[in-house]
This record gives structure tokens, C-alpha cells and sequence, in this order.
């Protein structure tokens, strides 16, 4: 990269971490600002990454997370990531699409959220009153079906199907994410202290009721994306589950798909 100049470069702020991408060609550039527009940001410092266009397609489509204490690496069929973790620089290589970016992004923030106390979650979001609730779920749980009742209803829906959470200053916080399920948003940037959690089931009426922590706590760690092995970020992502288990309100949500009255129930 360092022969060549810089024709492009976007940065974005997702979780409070910052990416900047710079390079030399100007088709990733392109697609991130046209994925993830809402989410540019300004401002300077956080990874810094030349990108490289490169042919590639998604096979193997799980990527695979090699972390050496100090080098990062991910990698799957369409992308390479290298980082240098100390610096903050590395260089990226993949494929100028908006499913190589998401997969690239998903498996680069999963790693910094987990090492930040945090949590990849699929799961369904929303806000009331200023906080953000989750709704966790098997798929067909009902997670995107909950989403839209709640969106026609008036409430902003932060995801239907992927959301980022933070310890911050004793209590987690809830994201703004670009990463969505059936509803196909954009998403928006924001930060909202967690109001609870509910493990979702559709049901003919709606009814709230408690949740016992080991049921809790295993459902929690099924619907954590994460990519690396080993004991070590095993280690790392019981803790930050446990912790949410700790800080958070948690509880059975049956609702009915016949309306948005369960959001009397949060």
C-alpha cells in the first residue's frame, strides 16, 4: 500500500470503536459508504486498515479467528485480515461486496466487544422510555415478527436480528447496528443503557414471567456470535455473559403476533 496513493478512505464508529479504511482502489470504499452511511464517522485514531480489493467468494463461510497476543488475524473465503493489536494498524484484503463487508465487520467487532466485556448478541432490540430492551430466541422465535409489531406500533427497533452491547461505567449499553434480519434496515447510530432482557416464545396471549439464571445464562451464550476458539475467549465470554446475567433484568416473554400489546408488558 505504501507505494501506491490513497484514493479512497471511510471510517466507521460502530460500538464505540472506530475503523478507518484507506486504499488505493475505490471500490471497498464505495460499498462501506453505501452500506453503512449512517454509521461514517469522523475524527481520527482507533484500527486503522489498508484495504485491498480481492476475488474471493464465501467458502468456507465461517471465518476463522487467529489471535497471537499481539497479531489478529481473520480470515474466510473473501477476506484477510491481519492487525497488529498494539499499533491498531493491519491491512484487509476482500472481496468489494456488501456480504463479504457484513461477515468482515461481524467477525472483527465480535472480537473487540468480547475483549471490551461485551456481547454480540442475536437478538432482537428496541427502545422505550430512553432504554433498550433484547429479546432473545431460537430461530423462529418470532425475533423479526416481534420487530415489525413494534415498529408499526411507533417504537424504533434497533435490530431484528443482531445487536452490541458494552459494560460502560457499571451497566451495559446497547448500540445502534447496522446488522439486520428480515427488515432489512440500515439501523442508526445510538447508545441506550440496557432495560432488560426476554427470552421470547410466540404464544396466543402475551404474558411475562420469571426466568431462572441457568436457563438464562445458556440461552445468553447460544445467541453470543463469536469465532475464535479455545479456553482462553471461552473463558472471556462466560465472564461477560455471567456479568450481563448479573447487571440485567431477565424474564419470559410470550407474546401473540396478533398486535403490539406486549409492549404494555416491558
Amino acid at each position: 500500500m505504501a507505494q501506491h496513493t490513497v484514493r479512497a478512505a471511510a471510517a466507521l464508529g460502530l460500538a464505540g470503536f472506530r475503523v478507518e479504511f484507506k486504499s488505493y482502489q475505490a471500490g471497498i470504499i464505495s460499498v462501506l459508504k453505501r452500506r453503512y452511511g449512517p454509521f461514517l464517522s469522523g475524527g481520527r485514531g482507533g484500527i486503522r486498515l489498508a484495504a485491498v480489493a480481492a476475488p474471493g467468494n464465501e467458502n468456507p463461510f465461517k471465518p476463522a479467528v487467529k489471535n497471537s497476543g499481539n497479531t489478529l488475524e481473520i480470515r474466510r473465503g473473501d477476506f484477510r485480515l491481519r492487525l497488529d493489536l498494539a499499533s491498531g494498524a493491519g491491512a484487509l484484503s476482500a472481496a468489494p461486496n456488501e456480504q463479504c463487508l457484513d461477515a468482515f465487520l461481524r467477525s472483527l467487532l465480535s472480537f473487540l466487544l468480547i475483549r471490551s466485556g461485551g456481547l454480540m448478541l442475536h437478538s432482537a432490540g428496541l427502545v422505550k422510555n430512553g432504554r433498550a430492551y433484547l429479546f432473545l430466541g431460537k430461530s423462529g422465535a418470532g425475533k423479526s415478527t416481534l420487530s415489525k409489531l413494534a415498529a408499526g406500533a411507533g417504537r424504533e427497533v434497533i435490530s431484528d436480528e443482531i445487536n452490541l452491547l458494552r459494560p460502560e461505567k457499571g451497566r451495559f449499553m446497547v448500540y445502534g447496528s447496522p446488522f439486520w434480519g428480515e427488515m432489512r434496515a440500515d439501523g442508526r447510530p445510538g447508545r441506550w443503557p440496557l432495560g432488560g432482557v426476554f427470552i421470547l416464545k410466540k404464544a396466543r396471549a402475551n404474558a411475562v414471567s420469571p426466568c431462572g439464571g441457568a436457563e438464562a445464562l445458556k440461552l445468553s451464550l447460544r445467541c453470543l456470535l463469536n469465532f475464535e476458539k479455545g479456553p482462553a475467549v471461552s473463558g472471556l465470554v462466560l465472564g461477560n455473559a455471567a456479568r450481563l446475567l448479573a447487571g440485567a433484568k431477565f424474564a419470559r416473554l410470550e407474546f401473540s403476533k396478533s398486535g403490539a400489546e406486549f409492549l404494555e408488558l416491558i
